[in-house]
């Protein structure tokens, strides 16, 4: 008796767990805690004072139970200045209407899976729009505002980025091919997938984050790919860029200075002149990859353990 009251005790804490809206829009709890969104399925969670908080891994949920409140105190004041406001979904007719008008101002707006290939969008406000699986290819969107835009699963080949705003942007397993992101501003954004022949030569991708988030791929690992890649002169001071691939890249004179190549491909990348002081290198493949007038190589971390024989 007491085992089956036991059960059904365990059963109904089980249902209320699930049903149980969570916190802080599904972020990993600690993630915010230390100023970064990181959206979860909310499979690893806990419940605390009746409500469910979320983690992007077993790791962080184990950080969290080490100091529980002073953590959700400093998530709350986060997400609460950095949360996104609500989108609303608009229509393919009221999207063209917006980009046909001189005020055309898509911001807050979900045009997930809209098409707007080879469109003229340099005028428009698109802060905070989700292009979810939207058609962009040959689109003009030069020096556009698209300040923490969602671009996940959009087609961008052909389509010119340059100049663009793209800080805190949310680019995900979009589909790229000569893409131009030239001179855009990617600080602080999120970028993975498949980048090709990409040219990001002079973005200012500061504090970015290229880099695989372990613990919280749904999907599979996925990473970000960009073999030969255009990135002279791109500014990756402080980038997360572990386990992503430059392979035959062109990274001469780029600032890699404090930036995260862990387990990064470097193999037959070209970095003539680019700076690496403070980057972590550790079990980094540079087979073939030039480094001739690198800047800080007498304190890059881990430089010791890479793969193959750079030149």
């Amino acid at each position: 008796m007491r085992l089956m009251h036991f059960t059904v005790a365990a059963l109904l804490s089980a249902f209320t767990n699930m049903a149980l809206s969570a916190e802080l829009g599904n972020n990993c709890t600690t993630s915010l805690a230390a100023g970064q969104m990181m959206k979860t399925n909310c499979e690893i969670n806990t419940m605390m004072n009746g409500k469910k908080y979320c983690f992007g891994s077993e790791d962080a949920k184990r950080e969290f139970m080490q100091h529980p409140q002073e953590t959700i105190m400093k998530a709350e004041a986060f997400y609460a200045k950095n949360a996104e406001p609500e989108r609303e979904k608009i229509s393919q007719a009221d999207a063209l209407k917006q980009v046909n008008s001189s005020s055309c101002d898509l911001s807050n707006k979900d045009a997930g899976y809209l098409e707007l290939d080879g469109l003229d969008l340099r005028h428009c406000k698109m802060v905070n729009t989700s292009f979810f699986g939207a058609y962009l290819r040959g689109a003009n969107l030069s020096g556009a505002n698209l300040h923490r835009a969602y671009l996940n699963l959009a087609r961008l080949e052909n389509a010119n980025l340059s100049n663009a705003d793209l800080s805190e942007a949310i680019i995900f397993q979009a589909i790229f091919s000569n893409t131009n992101f030239s001179g855009a501003n990617l600080a602080n954004a999120r970028v993975i997938g498949t980048l090709g022949n990409v040219d990001m030569s002079g973005a200012n991708a500061k504090s970015a984050r290229f880099g695989l988030d372990i613990g919280n791929q749904p999907m599979g690992q996925m990473k970000f790919d960009s073999v030969g890649g255009k990135f002279s002169n791109t500014n990756f001071e402080g980038a997360d860029l572990n386990i992503a691939s430059f392979s035959f890249g062109d990274l001469r004179g780029a600032n890699l200075s404090k930036a995260n190549l862990h387990l990064a491909d470097l193999s037959q990348a070209d970095l003539t002149g680019a700076d690496l002081t403070g980057a972590d290198l550790t079990d980094a493949d540079v087979d073939g990859a030039v480094f001739q007038q690198v800047k800080g190589l007498d304190t890059v971390k881990g430089l010791a353990t890479v793969k193959g024989k750079r030149r």
